[in-house]
């Protein structure tokens, strides 16, 4: 068995990860962590040599230790690699969570990171007809490390969900924050779970149809890219969000145009921007469609044009299998948001949703982030007609609750209208925060109804 190294907390650094936080840095340490290999098991003591925890080791980055258990329990650890065995108890919990919330039938994120106990990994499941795609995002080195027991555990537990046969992992080692590990980025691959064998019709996995929960019970199907998609192909983390306007948007619909539906003659207008694969506006169709509040026209705006398609293709196949083609229009414009949107020539939008990409990345980067914010932030509120609803969002977690509070009020009052701001969103419950890793905790959204101008 390999000796397990130790690694000891400074005397004055002990608190934070004593009351729970999952990541130790590199100033916080007695020794140097620069003997250890990238993403090795170690343990963690305090200054007086007690033990704390087991985690993964990492020389070049700040975060030299990320936890992963605090019990002293080194039969997982006997070898050169984690044992698939306690892979498969931490991903078993986190669907234990998750079964409250979600559908065997539905696709969610089924491990995030640091919440679920696995730091610097990344789980989303795709459910779709006859099949299921599970995209595996290792960030940290000690993940990649041990991929191979991450995927022996993960097939096991596919197998005992019950999935269907035909069962594939998609692979993603492209974001950027690898390189702070000292980790490469890598291509895509595209692996048969129940062999482990790589794949190559990578084209099936381009415009995947997946199913995720709709409003009243129901389920939505949509098609996403999972292979060069942002992030995992997809953002489930708005799911708490799009709930909250369906439920405000319900409500509004009841009273604006009285308890028996109208038709309204010019349609119910929305404007999505950065709108990726449509997946606002597909709940917001459902919830029209629901409410018989038709005509509807829906307008959404990104940077690009392979998202734009599939948004398209998603809101009109949901036109079509409803059969209320006829009075649905669907409009994609390709765009810089951050941009003078020219082309949009119609303030008079019912309803406008921006929820943009994360604009801050660094540090450095945060008052440059926050005037991009305003500025797209008032463009959604110039956009909004007087008792219109607008949503605004941010995913970066540079930008703390206190500043997005600013933005939002720049944006305000640089376009001259008032805005009640109805309710405060939060993230999905498959995306929960811990309160002792304010790191995880990134997404915030505002919505509100937009005065007079």
């Amino acid at each position: 068995m390999k000796k397990i190294k130790n690694l000891r907390l400074k005397a004055k650094e002990e608190r934070r990860f004593k009351q729970g936080h999952p990541w130790v840095f590199s100033n916080e340490l007695q020794e140097s962590p620069k003997s250890l290999e990238l993403g090795e098991v170690v343990a963690l003591s305090d200054a007086g040599g007690e033990f704390l925890a087991y985690g993964f080791g990492n020389p070049h980055s700040l975060i030299s230790f990320r936890e992963l258990t605090r019990e002293k329990k080194t039969e997982w650890f006997e070898g050169e690699e984690v044992s698939p065995d306690y892979f498969h108890g931490r991903i078993w919990a986190a669907q234990a969570f998750r079964k409250s919330w979600f559908g065997k039938d539905q696709s969610y994120r089924l491990v995030y990171g640091e919440a679920d106990g696995l730091s610097g990994l990344i789980i989303d499941r795709f459910y779709g007809p006859g099949r299921v795609v599970y995209v595996v995002q290792p960030h940290a080195s000690g993940m990649d490390r041990n991929l191979a027991s991450v995927m022996t555990a993960l097939k096991k537990f596919s197998e005992e969900m019950g999935d269907p046969s035909e069962r594939s992992v998609v692979l993603r080692r492209d974001a950027s924050s690898r390189e702070r590990e000292g980790l490469e980025k890598e291509p895509t691959m595209l692996v048969d779970l129940n062999s482990g064998k790589e794949l190559s019709n990578y084209e099936d996995f381009r415009a995947f149809p997946f199913q995720v929960s709709g409003i009243m019970a129901t389920t939505l199907e949509l098609k996403t890219d999972l292979i060069t998609g942002q992030k995992t192909g997809f953002f489930f983390d708005q799911l708490q969000n799009i709930r909250l306007l369906e439920t405000i948007l319900l409500r509004k619909l009841r009273y604006d145009r009285g308890a028996s539906p109208t038709k309204k003659a010019e349609g119910y207008r929305v404007l999505d921007l950065c709108s990726y694969v449509g997946q606002w506006s597909l709940h917001l169709m459902q919830t029209l469609v629901e409410r018989e509040q038709l005509p509807a026209d829906f307008t959404c705006v990104d940077a690009s044009e392979a998202a734009l398609k599939i948004a398209k293709d998603n809101l009109e196949s949901f036109a079509n299998k409803n059969k209320v083609s006829a009075d649905i229009k669907v409009h994609t414009v390709k765009a810089d948001v951050l941009e003078p949107m020219t082309m949009l020539k119609n303030q008079g939008f019912d309803l406008v949703i921006a929820d943009p990409p994360a604009f801050i990345k660094s540090r450095k980067s945060i008052s440059q982030g926050k005037q991009a914010y305003a500025n797209l932030f008032q463009t959604a509120i110039e956009k909004t007609k007087p008792g219109g609803l607008v949503v605004c969002c941010s995913c970066s977690q540079l930008l703390s609750h206190e500043d997005f509070v600013e933005v939002l009020g720049k944006a305000s009052r640089r376009s001259k209208r008032r805005v009640r701001w109805l309710l405060e969103g939060s993230p999905s419950f498959d995306h929960f925060t811990r309160l002792d890793f304010q790191e995880g905790h990134y997404l915030k959204c505002f919505i509100g109804q937009v005065d007079e101008a």
